[in-house]
């Protein structure tokens, strides 16, 4: 399911990952970032959530009952400058998963701006003299081009 709102962008996913036979870390979800400004996820306890920080090994993440998660996104990432960086991140069913059910859910909150908003450097994340990591874009043609960066028919055209 998902709910949208036009004038932002934002989108609320349930996901829903069915159970799997239980193999080595088998992915259910491949490695990716979140595309927008920040994503705010409540997960269940089945675990397989995971994240990869620059030169270390996979991660496994859960949080306890009651809490969310929250990932800065690609967006967030461009308006500072690499100051706050996108979350590296996976899905996958681990080894020790139950053999009976291992069915994991999550509601995901994907906070987006307008789409006629511009994804620039703030210049309080510049210091004197830097120039901005990645040239001014607008939220709509950004998210267009993650999403088509993914289907590659679309690309040969």
């Amino acid at each position: 399911a998902v709910v949208s709102t036009q004038s932002t962008g934002t989108v609320f996913r349930l996901l829903n990952y069915q159970h799997v036979e239980p193999g080595p870390d088998r992915i259910r979800a491949s490695q990716h970032t979140d595309y927008g400004v920040l994503t705010i996820l409540a997960q269940d306890n089945v675990g397989g959530l995971q994240v990869k920080l620059p030169g270390q090994d996979w991660e496994n993440v859960s949080t306890p009952q009651g809490c969310l998660l929250v990932n800065i996104g690609d967006m967030m990432q461009r308006w500072s400058n690499d100051s706050w960086r996108s979350t590296l991140h996976r899905v996958v069913s681990l080894s020790g998963a139950s053999k009976t059910n291992n069915r994991r859910q999550s509601m995901a909150f994907f906070v987006n701006p307008g789409k006629n908003v511009m994804i620039e450097c703030i210049g309080d994340y510049k210091k004197e003299g830097e120039e901005a990591k990645y040239p001014a874009i607008r939220a709509e043609e950004y998210i267009l081009g993650k999403h088509y960066s993914t289907i590659p028919s679309i690309m040969k055209k």
